[in-house]
């Protein structure tokens, strides 16, 4: 029954998420961007943040070059009537993911295997190991365990 629960989970969060997919950071910045278009001044933003106005610079600096934190961030926020929405987003489904991850960790613990068929003359055509890859790879899904994210090395 868990199987099941976290495939709906990922289902229903991977409906949430794809309205944010094409979210991305303006080139200057949303402070930036959102301060200009309130046509407010990088001085009076400084005041309702009651800080100083290069610090309100260097403030849009460290967002548009990611190095800004979420507690200043949420300031300025606060300051320019927002709210903040943090969110990460993946470059795929969440179910594209699990598949391609069961998928490399099926090729890592068939490894050993082809290895030893090897070493006993037992010839394994590509076919054949791309059959026994993928059933590994469905077996880890099924069974939804956690180690699927291990790496052997």
């Amino acid at each position: 029954m868990a199987k099941f629960t976290s495939r709906l989970r990922r289902r229903q969060l991977d409906q949430y998420l794809v309205k944010y997919s094409d979210l991305n950071l303006p080139p200057k910045g949303f402070i930036s961007e959102i301060r200009r278009a309130l046509e407010m001044s990088s001085y009076s933003l400084a005041e309702r943040m009651k800080i100083s106005q290069p610090a309100v610079i260097q403030l849009e600096e460290s967002e548009k070059n990611g190095t800004i934190t979420l507690s200043s961030l949420r300031k300025a926020a606060e300051a320019l009537d927002c709210k903040i929405v943090y969110a990460l987003v993946p470059n795929t489904t969440l179910e594209e993911t699990i598949m391609r991850q069961a998928q490399i960790r099926a090729e890592q613990l068939s490894e050993s295997l082809f290895k030893t068929m090897g070493l006993e003359k037992q010839a394994t055509t590509n076919a054949d190991k791309e059959s026994i890859i993928q059933e590994i790879a469905d077996e880890l899904i099924q069974k939804g365990r956690r180690d699927l994210w291990k790496h052997e090395h």
